[in-house]
């Protein structure tokens, strides 16, 4: 597996694999999103998925669920890195992605309180379990969860945030310099990620990403002759709690 692409898989997670399989049936209202915030920032789309994610009888009711989610890369943070390692690094570095999750009765109208609880419990366990097992199956190490408290929405509640902290191997990068090759040897960078869920109008939404928690710097001395040696830096110019402030703004923003 390319461990550098492990972002394209990531984002779908927290809807992937709840419980029964399908295809979803009807229409699904898809979450809201802040679109222009999306495109000022340069985030770029590449997942729209709907799908069957639960059918079970609950408290005596036939119970059905489809999630409709949205997945987005930073196009303009893969840009801005690809043209700084001279296109040896191309791959998604921070992501976001959103779903609604859709019940059919509605939570309201669930008729058991409980039964109501356990739906809602279900699936944002499942949710977060897939969440972690996608970091972990795309090559982060390390990957731990704890509890990142509460966070309002727009839609007016307070969700439930799960963060999450890894670490990601990147491999060597390769470039010339005066027709000599140059290796900038590869490494390992920490990652953060958050998981928000939260219940609203009958339904239950997720929304999170992930993005690099450090810079990556290196530099490398190079002989290109007895007389010539020279040092070349790689400095990506990433920016942690810059792309932290953008996905929770982005996750506040979700209807």
């Amino acid at each position: 597996m390319d461990r550098r692409r492990f972002l394209a898989g990531a984002a779908a997670a927290g809807v992937a694999g709840l419980a029964g399989c399908g295809t979803a049936s009807g229409t699904v209202r898809p979450p809201e999103l802040p679109e222009q915030r999306l495109d000022d920032g340069g985030w770029e789309r590449t997942a729209a998925d709907t799908e069957e994610v639960l059918s079970r009888t609950v408290a005596g009711t036939e119970v059905s669920a489809t999630a409709v989610s949205r997945v987005y890369d930073d196009a303009a943070l893969r840009a801005a890195v690809g043209e700084k390692t001279l296109g040896a690094l191309d791959a998604p570095l921070s992501n976001f992605f959103a779903a609604r999750i859709a019940f059919t009765p509605t939570l309201v109208d669930v008729p058991v309180e409980s039964a109501r609880e356990e739906l809602a419990a279900r699936a944002g366990e499942a949710a977060r379990g897939q969440f972690e097992a996608q970091l972990a199956a795309a090559g982060l190490t390390d990957v731990s969860a704890s509890d990142g408290g509460t966070l309002a929405v727009a839609t007016g509640e307070d969700a439930a945030v799960t963060e999450y902290s890894a670490a990601f191997e990147f491999d060597a990068i390769s470039f010339e310099v005066r027709g000599e090759p140059i290796t900038i040897e590869g490494g390992s960078v920490d990652v953060e990620g958050v998981l928000a869920s939260w219940i609203h109008d009958g339904g239950l939404f997720l929304s999170g990403g992930a993005y690099p928690a450090q810079n990556v710097v290196r530099t490398v001395d190079r002989e290109l002759s007895e007389a010539i040696t020279v040092a070349v830096e790689v400095d990506l110019g990433l920016e942690p709690a810059r792309y932290a402030e953008e996905v929770e703004a982005l996750v506040t923003r979700v209807e």
